[in-house]
């Protein structure tokens, strides 16, 4: 079976002065030596000369041969997806293998010492995997080497290997394997992951790579790291030196355990460490193949489906897995890997079930019936999640998902046998898109080939189930592969809040136990129009009550709190007031309107068409504001005017004037401001602001705009008051206009019309405001212009005859297509 990183290097010291060789046909078990190695570099060749006799024109799954080379000595080699092929070695079909460890070899009848392989290709690429020796654990791969044709590469000390073709299959003509005397105590034999629990109760990984070492905690409070370089002892024992010191280890004869020794490091407490085998990840997958075409053509497949079958049996007899009648995944989509979602990393692996109770599982496929050992199992370790489609993870995936987990331990497999020699584990997998991991305990010392999976459907839909990371693994796992512990609970901290509209609150969940494995939870509001809420962040969006519910990913337990939003009390005058003042025995209304205290944005106006741009100071404890004019009114300057806010009736009192402006205003020091009933301060979201306002546009005559959805947004980032403004989009094919998005009813007597517009453009536009007087929306209006100044807030007027309007429109002919805000629309 092909399995991906599945390391166990074993380190002992034999040095290598003979080359057993064993017959495939032999009855005579003795072992003699065939080639004396003193200090020389012997070198066995296999070309095309010797190629095996049992092997033939077809493909072959999987066939013994033996070798003899050019140095006459013969040696036992076994073949996967391979056959003969004119002025060659041997031909390997996409995934092809040769390999020296048949099942029953005894110890000492392998090529011992090897140091170099030189592989010569007329076509295709291969790649080496090698093992220093066979143990009770099995014989367990090293890292994948990719070898260049013709080109000799050094290798650490070998006994076993398995050269593989890649995807495009690869015609061998030579293979030249040179040996030496070795004591198979390189470091780089070490490679891997180890994890073991400390005499201070915590897990502690180790990772060794050609040389360099980390040992670093897991679990605890605040997590230690430590890295620096690994070097042997002697043969049996290893010194791991960091900057605090150093750590000994004794190595078992198998590299599947590293014993405490001693330490001079004071920040690592003593530990034993266990190997940890990484079966599968889906990293290396690059392609997700063509999917069976037919038995002849099978071995055409390439990347992940060359390697995993459907679950069903096509032929006549019961063939077993890998031969006749076992395809290899007859649809393209069965089984396949993500590129960007996988669990730890980029990629995981996906196969698919379609069908109501139907059945797929992805299983290693053996090698087509022949065992790759990785070692006797203790655990067996994976990640699953919810439902997949075909473009993303479905997060809102409805049904959770039975799934069962099958570990093999026999081969062949066959349709009959498949379903008693694997050992089975139900579980579930919950609906949505978070990662949830699962640990079974597997029989002791039992010696693990494959692994497959089973999916339950609860719905007649097509489904895709992720898996990734799948681990065999004899002691102790990663911290975060450990036994999961179930949640019991969760609570929030607090079970009430008060915000104000606009406002903002935080929600903690603290899920029980405090080492639950899986502490996700989902957030959800009972009315989002009230009070949202993301990852604990509470929004205020409106006046009322709402509830927010958390609810734990794993187990279902919720907690809630009750969000009560209120009005933030007013205490700055935002928005526009009206008063009336008699200046020079003539009754004017004077307007005031206050943007935000944090752009300073002011206005006033006396009269209909005058006015004055200003700025403004506000004392937050008396409510005293004081505007500081620029302008004048009929050749008399205003001077400054003073003023209080009244906040409990939301009005401005004691208004009054300096300048010479005071002695002709008659009523100064007790005008009254107040807001109109037929105030507009545009705030609101998209949807609410498209039932008050609509668009039009003229082409011929005005015409509604079928795409009113797209024209009038909410503008949250430019605005005058409150917390938006109201943004009509333009329109380049003639002149475009905003109006109420109902008329009038009944119509509303009407003097004057003042608003705050943004203009983002580089160049001032003029402005068209229209007042009808009939409902037809025909030609009985009135009508006046004013200018929105480029770049800037200007606050405009029209003034009316007191007419009953019962729509106003705002026009832009000037066919710019700018994108205009209108804030604090007034009508009194």
């Amino acid at each position: 079976m092909t399995k991906k990183n599945a390391y166990l290097f074993i380190t002992t010291t034999i040095c290598a002065i003979a080359i057993g060789v064993i017959g495939v046909h032999s009855s005579n078990h003795s072992i003699s030596p065939i080639l004396t190695i003193g200090t020389e570099s012997p070198n066995l060749l296999l070309d095309s000369s010797q190629t095996p006799g049992t092997l033939t024109s077809d493909y072959q799954n999987n066939v013994n041969g033996s070798v003899t080379t050019t140095n006459g000595n013969t040696v036992e080699l076994g073949f996967v997806n391979a056959k003969t092929a004119a002025g060659a070695f041997v031909q390997l079909a996409p995934r092809g293998k040769i390999f020296n460890f048949q099942d029953g070899a005894e110890e000492g009848r392998q090529i011992k010492g090897i140091s170099a392989i030189k592989v010569t290709t007329s076509s295709g690429s291969v790649a080496i995997r090698t093992a220093p020796y066979r143990s009770d654990k099995g014989v367990v791969l090293g890292k994948s080497k990719t070898l260049v044709s013709g080109t000799k590469t050094s290798l650490d000390y070998a006994k076993y290997f398995e050269l593989t073709a890649l995807d495009g299959g690869a015609t061998i003509t030579s293979i030249e394997l040179t040996c030496t005397c070795d004591s198979g105590s390189s470091v780089n034999n070490l490679n891997g992951v180890y994890t073991g629990v400390g005499n201070d109760s915590y897990t502690w990984k180790m990772t060794i790579d050609d040389g360099d070492v980390t040992i670093e905690s897991l679990d605890k409070a605040s997590n230690s790291s430590y890295s620096g370089t690994i070097a042997m002892v002697n043969d049996s024992r290893a010194e791991c030196t960091f900057g605090g010191g150093s750590y000994i280890l004794d190595i078992s004869n198998d590299c599947c355990e590293l014993e405490y020794a001693s330490k001079t490091h004071a920040g690592i407490p003593e530990i034993d460490f266990d190997r940890v085998y990484n079966v599968e990840d889906f990293e290396s997958y690059t392609a997700t193949g063509t999917g069976y075409v037919s038995a002849e053509a099978k071995y055409t497949t390439s990347g992940l489906r060359a390697n995993y079958y459907a679950d069903y049996y096509t032929g006549s007899s019961s063939g077993e897995i890998g031969g006749s009648g076992w395809p290899v995944m007859t649809s393209t989509d069965n089984s396949t890997y993500t590129s960007n979602k996988g669990h730890n990393g980029s990629k995981g692996g996906i196969f698919k079930f379609s069908n109501n109770m139907s059945m797929r599982y992805i299983s290693m496929n053996s090698l087509y019936g022949v065992r790759s050992i990785i070692g006797k199992g203790a655990k067996f370790s994976f990640w699953a999640r919810g439902a997949y489609t075909n473009t993303s993870f479905n997060a809102d995936h409805a049904n959770d998902t039975t799934m069962k987990a099958y570990v093999y331990y026999a081969t062949p497999l066959t349709p009959s046998n498949q379903t008693t020699v694997r050992e089975t584990f139900d579980y579930t997998v919950s609906a949505g898109s978070t990662w949830q991991h699962f640990e079974f305990d597997l029989t002791p010392g039992r010696e693990y080939l494959g692994f497959g999976f089973y999916a339950q459907q609860k719905s007649g839909s097509t489904q895709y189930v992720p898996i990734d990371d799948i681990q065999i693994y004899t002691a102790s796992p990663y911290a975060e592969y450990v036994a999961p512990v179930a949640v019991t609970g969760v609570t929030l901290s607090s079970s009430s809040l008060e915000l104000t509209t606009g406002g903002t609150g935080n929600l903690t969940a603290t899920v029980a136990p405090n080492d639950a494995t899986n502490k996700a939870v989902n957030w959800t509001s009972s009315n989002n129009s009230v009070a949202s809420v993301s990852n604990g962040t509470v929004t205020a969006v409106a006046a009322g009550v709402a509830t927010i519910t958390v609810t734990t990913v794993d187990g279902g337990y919720t907690d809630t709190c009750t969000v009560t939003v209120t009005d933030p009390v007013v205490d700055y005058p935002e928005g526009t007031f009206f008063g009336s003042a008699n200046v020079s025995s003539n009754s004017y209304t004077i307007a005031i309107a206050f943007g935000t205290q944090a752009n300073g944005l002011i206005a006033v106006r006396l009269a209909n068409s005058d006015a004055v741009a200003t700025g403004v100071s506000y004392n937050g404890s008396t409510h005293a504001f004081t505007i500081t004019t620029t302008g004048s009114f009929s050749s008399m300057s205003y001077g400054n005017i003073t003023g209080t806010y009244d906040v409990e009736n939301d009005r401005l009192t004691g208004i009054s004037c300096s300048g010479s402006i005071k002695s002709y205003v008659s009523n100064n020091g007790s005008i009254t401001a107040t807001r109109t009933a037929n105030y507009y301060d545009c705030d609101g979201n998209t949807s609410s602001l498209q039932s008050l306002f609509k668009r039009r546009y003229m082409s011929g005559s005005w015409q509604v705009d079928s795409s009113n959805a797209d024209r009038i947004t909410s503008n949250t980032t430019e605005y005058v008051s409150g917390t938006g403004s109201v943004k009509r989009r333009g329109y380049s094919g003639g002149a475009v206009a905003l109006n109420f998005n109902s008329d009038f009813s009944p119509a509303k007597t009407v003097a004057n019309v003042q608003f705050w517009v943004y203009n983002p453009s580089g160049s001032d536009i003029t402005l068209r405001m229209w007042g009808y007087k009939a409902s037809s929306f025909g030609s009985n209006f009135e009508t006046g212009s004013v200018t929105a100044v480029a770049g800037q807030w200007t606050y405009v007027a029209m003034g009316f005859t007191s007419a009953a309007i019962y729509n106003f429109q705002i026009a832009d002919f000037n066919n710019t297509g700018v994108y205009l805000s209108f804030d604090n629309i007034a009508l009194f």
